[in-house]
């Protein structure tokens, strides 16, 4: 093959890989919120729908895949079924690099998330207990739950503490 043959076809492979790449990148274009803004994920992102960062209206919460954990709780009395997101799908839709996530709930209380919980524990940001969908008064909209039951090294206070309501905003970190 001559030199003018191999730059086409190396201009090929790269159009093609070009091509590739913006279409991946498109396909993770986050569409905009259409409802008011329940949750905003903001700091070490790569996918943002906003000026600051990643903005879900309950609609975009709802529409992804959904995870169920059952379990007790101290704040609930029985096994109580937890559905929503899990924190790990999240991370990943907004393309999240970082190690820890801080996250502030309506009322401001505030807790630091090691990013690495989403991982191990695969918590959900439950929008749903026992299938009805979270209120303001029921800890609403979104409740960060992990799978206490499941592991009993979780049902201490550090990550009792960890399980936020009232979820508005995460700043990963």
């Amino acid at each position: 093959m001559t030199i003018v043959g191999w730059r086409f076809l190396l201009g090929c492979v790269s159009v093609l890989c070009t091509v590739a790449l913006s279409a991946s990148v498109h396909a993770q274009t986050l569409p905009k919120p259409v409802g008011p803004v329940i949750l905003t994920v903001s700091g070490n992102i790569g996918n943002k729908n906003s000026a600051q960062g990643a903005e879900f209206d309950a609609a975009m919460m709802d529409a992804m895949a959904v995870s169920q954990i059952k379990t007790t709780t101290p704040w609930r009395k029985g096994v109580v079924s937890f559905s929503g997101p899990t924190l790990k799908s999240l991370l990943k839709l907004v393309a999240a690099h970082g190690q820890t996530l801080k996250m502030t709930a309506l009322d401001k209380y505030e807790v630091t998330v090691p990013a690495a919980d989403a991982e191990q524990f695969n918590p959900v940001l439950a929008r749903k207990i026992n299938g009805v969908t979270l209120r303001l008064r029921d800890h609403g909209p979104l409740f960060m739950v992990y799978p206490f039951d499941a592991l009993p090294a979780l049902q201490t206070d550090v990550y009792y503490g960890r399980s936020i309501w009232h979820l508005a905003k995460i700043v990963v970190e």
